[in-house]
């Protein structure tokens, strides 16, 4: 009985192109679908590097028409890496969004980014971001308090939150930005330990006889003339020192009583009626001071030096860190605070200064004893109305009350 051998196909063979002869391959394989496809190549110097790279064509067909996937390398995102991501990010934005005005202010890397960046480096730049916890940023408040008593210089918890709150958009930033940052997809950033209430709140407004004390003492001195105008028109548009510094003679029009302001904070206009404001911007163009373009000349640390000198001048503390002192910001809380004693709605003085949203502008309305009285004249005259046995005014309430509500606030 004679036994017959099946022939082995042979895939792979030499044969001659262009005179010279070359090892390849000739075969039929079957794709995703099912169906049979040629492939071929005649490149190969010897026949081991055909056999290897048939044998790797062969292994990407069968895993592709079975849906087997090799398995992906894993990375690590390093604190470096998000942080670096997150600054060329928000100096990107800082510089599509520069205003051409040369007077406007600008920085290339803003404070909050070079704290950023010094928490980088404490934390450690070559350290996985998903190792960061919430004790790291309790350490960090301790480094950033020892930081401010070493160099005299108290850090405010107010200040170190802000900072936390960049960290934790940086993270943010990197664990939403999944395409590149695969492994922080089941990371949860830890929540800022600092909350909403860590900082106390400045309540200093300027009160009727310190306004007329501050005026007499700037207008004292001739060369102060730009400080005690900035003064007026601050309490009455209570503009942010920015926007009046910035401010052109275009922007303010005695016609309609109007001025604008335009907000780098917000990044927004806002036209709000002040006749008197604009009134006295007419004045001042018109006895030729002021710049070309600009309202203003001088920068804003002119204006802080010449408060400063006024206030020691009649008796007001002045500074943030001095107690009960005043600073230019606060003549926007005092321009708001009126607004709200004068009854103008919550939702106009929100659109007058500006505000993003209501709970920013409650933040200005600070207390005063004229609230307190013009509440009870406006309950008084409800009473009135519905026929009730009273005065015909309203009794002014006496300083002890006063101090009673202040204290129950």
């Amino acid at each position: 009985m004679s036994s017959t051998k099946t022939k082995t196909p042979q895939y792979v063979k030499k044969r001659t192109r262009r005179g010279v002869e070359r090892w390849g391959y000739d075969v039929w394989l079957r794709n995703e679908s099912g169906k049979r496809k040629r492939f071929r190549d005649w490149t190969f110097g010897t026949k081991s590097e055909a056999q290897q790279a048939l044998a790797a064509l062969r292994t990407k067909g069968w895993k592709e028409r079975y849906g087997v996937n090799p398995q992906e390398e894993k990375t690590t995102t390093t604190i470096e890496q998000a942080v670096d991501s997150y600054v060329k990010f928000k100096k990107a934005d800082l510089l599509a969004n520069r205003s051409d005005d040369p007077s406007a202010y600008y920085r290339e890397t803003p404070g909050h980014l070079r704290t950023l960046l010094r928490w980088c480096e404490y934390a450690g730049p070559d350290r996985p971001v998903t190792s960061i916890t919430k004790d790291d940023f309790i350490f960090w408040i301790a480094e950033e308090t020892e930081r401010g008593r070493l160099n005299k210089k108290p850090i405010k918890k107010g200040t170190i939150k802000r900072g936390l709150n960049t960290i934790c958009a940086a993270l943010n930033h990197a664990v939403e930005n999944t395409a590149t940052f695969k492994d922080l997809v089941d990371y949860h950033v830890p929540k800022n330990p600092l909350g909403k209430n860590v900082e106390e709140e400045r309540d200093r407004v300027l009160t009727d006889e310190e306004i007329v004390l501050l005026s007499e003492a700037l207008s004292a001195k001739p060369e102060w003339e730009e400080a005690l105008f900035f003064f007026q028109l601050d309490l009455m548009t209570g503009a942010r020192m920015a926007e009046l510094i910035r401010m052109r003679w275009t922007e303010s029009s005695s016609r309609f009583g109007t001025v604008k302001l335009y907000s780098s904070k917000t990044r927004k206009w806002r036209t709000i009626l002040v006749p008197a404001a604009a009134t006295l911007l007419a004045n001042r163009k018109a006895s030729g001071l002021g710049g070309a373009e600009l309202v203003l000349t001088h920068p804003d640390h002119w204006y802080r030096e010449r408060f400063r000198r006024a206030s020691k001048k009649v008796g007001i503390s002045y500074g943030q860190k001095t107690p009960g002192g005043w600073t230019p910001h606060d003549l926007r809380h005092t321009c708001l605070t009126n607004l709200a004693i004068a009854g103008v709605p919550i939702n106009g003085i929100k659109e007058f200064a500006g505000h993003a949203s209501i709970v920013e502008t409650q933040k200005y309305l600070k207390f005063m004893p004229q609230s307190i009285e013009l509440a009870g004249k406006a309950s008084n005259r409800l009473g009135q109305l519905s026929r009730a046995q009273l005065d015909s005014e309203t009794p002014r309430a006496s300083e002890q009350s006063l101090r009673l509500i202040k204290n129950t606030l």
